[in-house]
């Protein structure tokens, strides 16, 4: 599949974002990203803003939909500022302030392992209760399809899908969360779940990943069972997804769904 560059939006969405936006000069391509849709930087005399568009048509024209409603209600600092954000001619586009920076090393010895975890320590303090009205609950997200949904209450607003190409540490040396295609209601301890067996992926074994991810409070205080049911059925969700999409989602969801043997394999021998 080609990815769809600046020129492959219609003249009208090109034309609203010049005047809202005000370029000083060309848009440069953003590499990056699952979806099939327009990723570029845009120069302005406030500085470079981030754009990603995405036909309305395309079946994962929802997440660019919810992640406009999820930036809208962010407290400052979380994550990028959200511009602008329209539909228009058939396409979902969003405009974000550019944060220079660079995605976090979570391999084994890293530096930067401790500020991320304190960054998702604070994370929900702010997103509790959950600021997004309309955000669904954490039981209609396809990963819990078959678990026991009383496990998974709660009122923060979720991320869900916590992982070092979702996590940027700008220059300020602030660690932002970007990306919020999938917010839902529920635990906050859900959140650092879903960092678990990223942690596996990029080196960890499961006991070292769960020392990580016991030093944010929502996770330790959570209770075992849940976290159990959690780890079974995101394990499954990849299974069940890993000859679906891209070739690159493709692959990368078949080594999630191998961490996430790794992680159930260690949660029930302990």
């Amino acid at each position: 599949m080609t990815t769809p560059t600046w020129d492959d939006l219609p003249t009208a969405v090109r034309a609203r974002l010049e005047n809202d936006l005000a370029p000083t000069g060309p848009a440069a391509p953003v590499a990056g990203g699952f979806t099939p849709g327009v990723r570029v930087q845009l120069p302005t005399d406030d500085g470079t803003v981030f754009i990603k568009a995405i036909r309305s048509a395309s079946g994962a024209a929802d997440m660019y939909r919810a992640e406009a409603a999820a930036n809208q209600v962010l407290p400052a600092g979380i994550g990028p500022q959200l511009l602008i954000s329209f539909e228009s001619d058939g396409w979902v586009v969003l405009a974000f302030d550019f944060l220079p920076g660079r995605h976090p090393d979570l391999t084994p010895g890293s530096p930067d392992l401790q500020p991320v975890i304190d960054a998702i320590s604070r994370l929900h303090t702010p997103l509790t209760p959950c600021p997004l009205t309309n955000a669904p609950d954490i039981t209609t997200n396809p990963v819990l399809h078959e678990a026991d949904h009383q496990q998974f209450t709660g009122d923060a607003l979720l991320h869900c899908d916590l992982r070092a190409d979702n996590l940027l540490i700008a220059e300020d040396g602030q660690i932002r969360v970007i990306d919020w295609a999938w917010p839902h209601r529920g635990p906050a301890w859900i959140d650092t779940a879903f960092l678990v067996p990223q942690l596996v992926l990029a080196g960890h074994t499961a006991h070292d990943a769960e020392k990580w991810a016991g030093q944010v409070p929502a996770y330790q205080q959570a209770d075992d069972t849940a976290i159990n049911a959690f780890a079974t059925a995101l394990t499954r969700y990849w299974v069940s997804r890993a000859a679906q999409g891209s070739p690159e989602l493709r692959a990368y969801r078949a080594r999630a769904a191998d961490a996430g043997r790794t992680w159930v394999s260690h949660r029930s021998a302990t």
